[in-house]
């Protein structure tokens, strides 16, 4: 695959032919490329499952929250020193698909993570304008799938809920200008064959599951897709995941799956993404 430099435009993940190194603002905290560099460097000769579990169990305790506070529309946040559900996930892909490339000589371990996470975080870039980033994981499973980095499991029941939170609730996303690109992202994933498991038959379907899936939480709320998100991972016969836990104000291993959902009474099931299944 040929890496390019480009200047700055507007550009779709599916569009790409090759490996474009764009030039982009960053936001960076604390040493994150450092750490980044590092989580590349030693994925070599280790599958998906066997890293993830690696590097999940090495964020215990990692503070919860997104860091990026104040930040402009157009800046990218690289930050692992503090996460909140969806950023961990971006992360965690992003450091994946970063290993592949530097492993094929194409870019330097940072370099490598950034444009990764700028395609993990983005439907259109650069700019990074808040209108263009994956607000909905639903979107999210979409591109990354476009993209090849995994599948969206077809597994439990269709799931036929209308997606419109973002634009029925406009007061919360302050910023926004372009309702008309919102309103019509809303529009196809709406219409885009989803699945889902419920929570009473989850136990047929756990057999399925792998270490390293991403699970997707259902909301009982009818207007959004999913309200949380985590990785999967056996503990012996348990079901278990990690996680950034808002509760917990930390990143979380081991929580009983089960058990997190019989606590909470407006999640109602999951969703499973399972990243590099065809590796």
């Amino acid at each position: 695959m040929p890496v390019t430099e480009a200047p700055m435009g507007t550009f779709s993940p599916r569009e790409e032919k090759g490996l474009v190194a764009y030039s982009i603002p960053l936001r960076v905290v604390g040493a994150s490329l450092q750490e980044a560099e590092s989580l590349v460097r030693v994925q070599v000769g280790m599958g998906w499952g066997t890293w993830v579990r690696q590097v999940a169990k090495g964020w215990v305790g990692r503070p919860y929250g997104s860091g990026g506070q104040g930040m402009g529309p157009q800046e990218l946040l690289v930050n692992l020193r503090q996460m909140d559900c969806m950023t961990a996930v971006e992360n965690l892909l992003a450091l994946r698909i970063a290993g592949a490339w530097y492993q094929e000589g194409l870019l330097s371990p940072e370099k490598a993570f950034v444009q990764a996470l700028l395609r993990v975080r983005y439907e259109s870039y650069p700019p990074c304008r808040w209108e263009d980033r994956y607000h909905y994981l639903t979107h999210a499973f979409m591109g990354w799938e476009e993209a090849g980095w995994g599948s969206w499991l077809p597994i439990g029941r269709p799931d036929a809920r209308t997606i419109a939170y973002v634009s029925r609730h406009r007061e919360r996303y302050k910023g926004f200008t372009d309702w008309k690109r919102i309103q019509q992202i809303e529009k196809r994933l709406s219409v885009r064959p989803r699945f889902w498991i419920p929570e009473a038959e989850l136990g047929a379907w756990l057999p399925l599951l792998r270490d390293g899936d991403i699970i997707a939480f259902i909301p009982s709320d009818s207007l959004l897709d999913v309200s949380h998100v985590g990785v999967f991972f056996w503990e012996g016969d348990k079901a278990t995941f990690a996680h950034a836990s808002l509760a917990a104000h930390k990143w979380v291993w081991g929580e009983d799956l089960c058990a997190y959902l019989d606590h909470r009474e407006k999640v109602i099931g999951i969703t499973v993404f399972r990243p590099f299944g065809q590796l």
